[in-house]
């Protein structure tokens, strides 16, 4: 098998412009590419923008309402703190009245004992009689009115 020589018809000339239009075809399409791929790149960047704007917000937004949440909680501590305060000195003045009536609270037991010692009437009157003065109180506190 023998081979027959290759004739080429074409000039170098001819086979280099052919391949220069070739190579230029192919940077027009790169350059195509490349502006492509540029305005893909701009609109990511445009929406990471808007991205990092829309979380700046957002952060500015949650750090002024934990800013409201803390200074409404200082708020209701400092009324707590007022009302505990308030309620330990009810407390001491409680604990000073028990303690000021508490002469007149062991004595109850005697007083009951000399009652019981009296005679049956006298100890129906004093009851009696006590009924009849707290009563009286309390209708006089209430207003007077025989209405309940």
């Amino acid at each position: 098998m023998s081979q027959e020589p290759v004739t080429v018809t074409y000039s170098l000339e001819q086979v280099f412009s052919r391949l220069e239009q070739k190579i230029d075809k192919l940077e027009q399409k790169i350059d195509g590419n490349q502006k492509e791929v540029n305005q893909q790149i701009d609109k990511l960047e445009q929406k990471i923008d808007k991205l990092e704007q829309k979380i700046d917000g957002n952060q500015k937004e949650v750090n002024q309402k934990i800013d409201k949440l803390e200074q409404k909680i200082d708020g209701n501590q400092k009324e707590v703190n007022q009302k505990i305060d308030k309620q330990s000195e009810e407390i001491t003045t409680i604990k000073a009245t028990l303690q000021a009536q508490q002469p007149l609270i062991q004595k109850i037991p005697d007083l009951a004992e000399k009652v019981g010692e009296l005679k049956n009437w006298r100890q129906i009157f004093i009851i009696a009689l006590t009924a009849l003065v707290s009563g009286s109180i309390t209708w006089v506190i209430r207003g007077g009115n025989l209405k309940p």
